[in-house]
């Protein structure tokens, strides 16, 4: 799936209320008004409000499983063909369930007590029919109820959705460093 294009882009907070179409082209912002998720969607309005809002639940629910360590939740939130590429990891990629689970077990969110946050309005999401682009980054904040807490991890995760029996789930997926920090840097592709 291509995701990049000359595709309309709207704010996801309004797309999601209101389908109102804000911008084309790129990223929305200026020193007066602060930078928007971008979103691409479907031809019609209360199709692209009623995907983006699922998308946005599911790396809601990424970001609720890797703060709570529910593996459960991680694994449902994938294809169960799903590919996982970690750049730098030379175990990687990780294809389908029981490799995808092995990675989660023992990757920092679940080995360490961190809180996942994300800068919403970096969120990237460009749905094409069944298959979507998602791009999100997270800033995992360790021992983040404690006064030593610290960023333990910056992190981006970006790749293809598929909307699998009207459930979106990651389905090809790469995860890399999102280092330094940045307003309007995006780490991929």
């Amino acid at each position: 799936m291509k995701a990049h294009g000359n595709r309309l882009l709207v704010i996801a907070g309004l797309a999601l209320l209101t389908g109102i179409v804000v911008d084309v082209g790129g990223v929305v912002g200026s020193a007066r008004s602060p930078l928007k998720a971008q979103v691409r969607g479907p031809e019609s309005a209360q199709a692209r409000r009623l995907a983006v809002g699922e998308i946005y639940e599911l790396q809601a629910a990424f970001h609720r499983a890797k703060t709570t360590q529910d593996i459960d939740l991680m694994l449902s939130l994938w294809d169960n063909d799903g590919i996982l590429n970690v750049q730098g990891d030379p175990n990687s990629p990780y294809t389908g369930f029981d490799r995808l689970k092995s990675f989660w077990q023992n990757s920092g969110s679940f080995t360490h007590r961190r809180f996942s946050l994300v800068p919403s309005f970096k969120t990237q999401i460009d749905v094409d029919g069944d298959e979507a682009w998602l791009y999100f980054e997270c800033h995992d904040v360790g021992d983040f109820d404690l006064p030593t807490r610290a960023i333990a991890a910056d992190t981006f995760l970006a790749g293809t959705l598929r909307n699998i029996d009207g459930k979106w789930v990651f389905s090809q997926m790469t995860a890399g460093k999102a280092v330094p920090l940045s307003v309007n840097h995006y780490y991929f592709p």
